[in-house]
């Protein structure tokens, strides 16, 4: 089955964006870093690239066709392996590594102490944090907002279309808290309870597939509220003037991750430049810039104060929080996907 990550469908934009355009992927000279494109680039390369190559490393080509599993495992197994850093989830790092499709990290280079602690991977680097949140519109909801993921399931008392991702993350965590699981007994994921919760929900269901869809059925009130990475619900709050709100109770936070596929042309270069993604300064920058989290708990202590409320990291916002099982979803991502994809496809 291929794996669709939650960035897959930026793909197709990344790839008018790829930069520099006369470099060609592995042509040597240069790390060569797989991303989902979009405005991503500019940000990565204001945040990371342009200081690491200011302080004399090698030029940073960017790739924004999008680093599936299938498309890293691909390059591998034949041999001819184009890229050096990729932007992965952190059960795609777990699950590529069981392959060999992965380099082992080299944390004599890298700094595991610079890495939220589940997120430092055998063959991954927790780059950056966001979160799964419920947002709203609080002119539907006005004399009584939804609070947590019961409420969500709660069609009687809060009448509407429910918004999740068609990819499952967030969604099946949202599942079990709304049948009562608390936040540190969410894992294991009791896929009989999920798929009951979801084919109870399923009248009142819209799926998105990307985040500009998450966004714009809010907008267009094609769903009364939706599941959805807290930087769109954060854009969508100050874009409608607070119409649509958001809260991070019972959020579920996930990792950015970078991985370096086996044999990738620039070798260690590629942790150097992993390395230096960790510096506190430049995770504050790229939180200012995409809207994401720090993975870096130094990042985290000495985020502004005006970009606190955006950062799932900070510890009044990470207390609200469920912490995702990479491992979980790394053992059981094929079987969850082909239940839920089963269920949506039921007439």
């Amino acid at each position: 089955m291929v794996r669709l990550s939650r960035r897959t469908l930026l793909a197709s934009l990344g790839a008018s964006l790829t930069l520099p355009a006369s470099a060609a992927p592995g042509s040597g000279g240069e790390i060569v870093f797989a991303t989902w494109g979009g405005t991503e680039i500019k940000n990565l390369t204001r945040a990371f690239a342009t200081p690491f190559q200011n302080a004399g490393g090698p030029t940073i080509v960017f790739d924004g066709t999008g680093p599936t599993e299938g498309a890293i495992r691909n390059m591998v197994d034949s041999g001819d392996v184009g890229w050096d850093v990729c932007d992965a989830d952190g059960y795609s790092a777990i699950r590529l590594g069981r392959t060999g499709a992965l380099s082992a990290i080299d944390y004599s280079i890298v700094d595991r102490n610079l890495i939220e602690p589940p997120f430092a991977f055998d063959h991954g680097v927790g780059g950056y944090t966001y979160a799964y949140v419920l947002a709203y519109d609080t002119e539907l909801y006005k004399e009584q907002p939804p609070q947590n993921w019961g409420d969500f399931w709660d069609v009687k008392r809060f009448p509407g279309k429910r918004g999740l991702w068609r990819w499952m993350n967030g969604g099946f965590e949202a599942a079990m808290l709304s049948a009562g699981a608390t936040r540190n007994k969410v894992y294991p994921i009791d896929l009989t309870v999920v798929m009951d919760r979801l084919k109870q929900l399923k009248p009142h269901l819209q799926t998105w597939e990307s985040g500009a869809q998450s966004k714009q059925m809010l907008v267009d009130r094609v769903v009364g509220m939706s599941c959805i990475w807290h930087s769109r619900a954060v854009q969508l709050a100050a874009e409608t003037n607070g119409r649509i709100g958001w809260t991070w109770a019972d959020g579920i936070l996930y990792p950015g991750v970078w991985v370096v596929p086996k044999n990738n042309p620039a070798g260690s270069q590629a942790f150097k430049f992993i390395a230096s993604m960790q510096e506190a300064q430049r995770q504050v920058n790229f939180t200012g810039l995409q809207g994401v989290g720090p993975c870096n708990p130094n990042a985290t202590q000495a985020m502004p104060a005006s970009l606190k409320s955006l950062d799932p990291t900070q510890p009044e916002n990470r207390a609200q929080l469920v912490t995702v099982d990479s491992t979980w979803w790394a053992d059981n991502y094929d079987l969850a996907m082909k239940r839920f994809q089963d269920l949506l496809n039921q007439a």
